[in-house]
């Protein structure tokens, strides 16, 4: 019988469902929300091993060698691009230069739910929907599939994802495209969709009688962005708005404090050496130590450019942007998740669970103890209630 990656190392990058001949394999959620796949037809299971030879984890191919990528500290010159995006503006430059040769341009955006999916954009008026940062694992669906068949009809195709994602469009290809440029981001980790599901939902309660939110910014610049600055901001149509420095807002407590990311983020398989897209991006947290004269306060983007065809795609933006080459030591100075992974706290699987069996009020337990107490459903009541309002 067919042996898919173990559940501690799945990323859920969809590869072995889409690759499936007989579609014998589908991704199910678990309790935490996170896909994986399973093999639900297994009477029409051939056993041919395409999912397992296309699996990034189980078929993952070791570098040799030192890990030497170009790096640089870059922001577009466009206010209005930098002011939507979650550091200096590099991706809808990219983005741009892509839909302008004719391509398309695949990312994660919101749906009217809050629910984060992989979508095709074709004009540059929806660019701003693939913009900013999601904190949670996105709905892939046949992504890949359609992507090979444009592929194949000579388009150009810029992907955006995480790491592992790429990794597993990658190996669903099979074949490296001239015409597919690949841009990942120093990821922290994947948060759960269960989670992130709830939050909205819990912040609705709070700020606009259960209405859904409008827009979703979870790095607002109003309050800044250098030293971390940045907010996290929910429009709704009654003209409410939420905003709350990051390092208070309770989901990003859960997500930067590891409580609730997927169980292979702890091992991941794809920074540093692992990285097989042709160019990273992030936030250049630490360009203020660095070099200061890149640091206006309004966002600075970290590249790494990891292949030629990387390097080319970012000089058709060198025009638009300001651009300063750094060592790799300067970009992991105060950029851990460059190189490292993040391990999950040893209760994240008590918040999983008590979130998942109540609502997102039961993490706060969690942040205000500290420790990894296994607390009672009494004891979760009683605390939700004593800080409701808070």
């Amino acid at each position: 019988m067919i042996k898919l990656a173990s559940r501690d190392q799945c990323t859920g990058c969809t590869a072995c469902a889409n690759i499936c001949p007989n579609q014998c394999i589908q991704m199910k959620k678990d309790g935490a929300g996170f896909d994986f796949p399973e093999i639900i037809k297994k009477s029409e299971c051939v056993e041919c091993g395409a999912c397992v030879r296309i699996c990034p984890i189980i078929m993952k191919k070791e570098k040799t060698g030192i890990y030497e990528p170009d790096v640089y500290a870059a922001f577009t010159k466009d206010d209005s691009l930098r002011r939507h995006s979650s550091s200096g503006g590099i991706f809808p430059e990219l983005a741009n230069a892509v839909l302008e040769a004719g391509g398309s341009v695949y990312g994660a955006s919101y749906d009217k739910n809050g629910i984060v999916r992989h979508v095709c954009v074709e004009e540059k008026e929806r660019l701003e929907e693939l913009q900013g940062s999601k904190y949670s694992q996105s709905v892939l669906g046949g992504s890949f599939q359609i992507i090979k068949g444009r592929l194949n009809e000579g388009e150009k195709i810029l992907f955006s994802g995480t790491p592992c994602q790429v990794a597993g469009l990658k190996s669903f290809l099979r074949r490296d495209y001239e015409n597919l440029f690949c841009v990942d981001f120093v990821c922290h980790g994947v948060p759960s969709p269960m989670v992130w599901e709830k939050y909205i939902h819990y912040r609705a309660k709070l700020d606009s009688q259960e209405k859904y939110p409008n827009t979703i910014n979870l790095r607002n610049k109003e309050s800044g962005w250098s030293q971390y600055a940045y907010s996290v901001e929910f429009r709704y149509s009654d003209g409410s708005r939420y905003l709350c420095k990051n390092g208070a807002d309770l989901y990003m407590r859960l997500f930067v404090g590891n409580y609730i990311l997927r169980e292979s983020c702890s091992e991941c398989h794809f920074k540093g050496n692992g990285c097989v897209s042709d160019i990273t991006l992030g936030d250049f947290w630490g360009i203020w130590d660095v070099d200061p004269e890149m640091d206006d306060n309004r966002g600075t983007s970290l590249i790494l450019t990891h292949t030629q065809k990387g390097e080319n795609l970012l000089e058709t933006i060198h025009g638009n942007i300001k651009c300063k080459q750094v060592t790799l030591e300067q970009a992991a100075y105060k950029n851990q998740s460059l190189l490292k992974s993040s391990v999950h706290k040893e209760n994240r699987s008590n918040v999983l669970k008590a979130i998942a069996e109540n609502n997102f009020e039961a993490a706060i337990p969690f942040l205000q103890m500290g420790t990894p107490k296994k607390l009672t459903l009494r004891e979760i009541i009683g605390i939700i209630l004593k800080n409701y309002k808070c």
